[in-house]
């Protein structure tokens, strides 16, 4: 930390709160806020309410942990969630708590919700891939669809991540009773988290009869859920994850970026039922409204 920082930091603690300001110009200062908010929330949400609204939302992001890629601790989570929460409604710096409340889910939201069963990912890049891969769900405001209270019935999703600042996107589709199916398209801003999703899209029995053939042809459930990363890693591109849910049975694919293989193309097919279709090898939705 530059020691000029760490000085201002010093001075702080030694309860001259004027130099917070200063501070908050550094949004990486995670910890720093985090135990400030802790300590002083009144005080230091009323220095930050006075920043423009894009230095509010850096704080919020510095809060929350965002520069490190994998959030802040699950001790420091629950006493700055407790902190935020605790704000009253009536208090003037109500709202500005609430938006660093809903930045403190997003980036930490494998706390909030439990997307993949346990031990999912492994290796290394396992808590990572779970921070990352959770954090984009959440902003689609999708469920899990694994645990044990929810296994029943037939389901299949399909969620593709790619590089930031393009949209995260998923495609989910629900069999009914008489085996035909909902098929439902939603896509979040990163930036701004904002969601739109479309309105259901009915899929004949043919329609659903023919993509879980597809999806059994293809060996899905017998796929591994990883493959090694040095055999599709690229510098653009997404990040794909493929669940169903059925009788019972849940199993996950994740592959980056599979292109024309053949479960590339189970996907291409599972998006065109939602009236969208990916473009490029490794898949951007493109709204097709004519088609089906």
């Amino acid at each position: 930390m530059n020691k000029h920082v760490q000085t201002l930091i010093d001075v702080y603690w030694q309860g001259d709160k004027a130099v917070l300001p200063v501070l908050l110009k550094f949004s990486w200062l995670t910890a720093f806020y985090d135990q400030a908010i802790i300590a002083d929330p009144e005080g230091f949400l009323t220095a930050v309410s006075h920043l423009p609204e894009h230095g509010q939302e850096a704080v919020a992001g510095g809060i929350a942990g965002w520069q490190s890629g994998i959030g802040i601790t699950r001790e420091r989570f629950d006493r700055v969630r407790a902190t935020l929460m605790d704000v009253p409604s009536s208090s003037s710096y109500y709202q500005l708590a609430r938006a660093c409340l809903t930045r403190l889910g997003i980036e930490n939201a494998s706390f909030l919700v439990t997307y993949f069963p346990p031990q999912t990912f492994t290796g290394r890049r396992g808590e990572i891939l779970v921070h990352s891969f959770s954090r984009d769900m959440y902003v689609l405001k999708e469920e899990p669809i694994w645990s044990p209270g929810s296994l029943n019935g037939h389901i299949y999703r399909v969620t593709i991540l790619p590089r930031r600042p393009v949209a995260a996107q998923s495609v989910a589709l629900t069999v009914m009773s008489d085996d035909t199916a909902l098929v439902e398209f939603r896509t979040a801003d990163w930036q701004t988290h904002s969601l739109s999703v479309d309105s259901p899209r009915a899929a004949s029995r043919q329609d659903v009869a023919d993509f879980v053939g597809a999806m059994n042809q293809i060996q899905f459930w017998q796929m591994p859920t990883e493959v090694p990363r040095g055999s599709s890693i690229g510098l653009g591109g997404a990040d794909w994850i493929v669940e169903a849910r059925d009788s019972g049975s849940y199993h996950l694919v994740y592959r980056w970026c599979p292109g024309n293989t053949p479960l590339g193309k189970v996907v291409r097919h599972l998006f065109s039922l939602s009236g969208h279709q990916l473009s490029g090898v490794c898949g951007l939705a493109e709204h097709d409204a004519g088609r089906r």
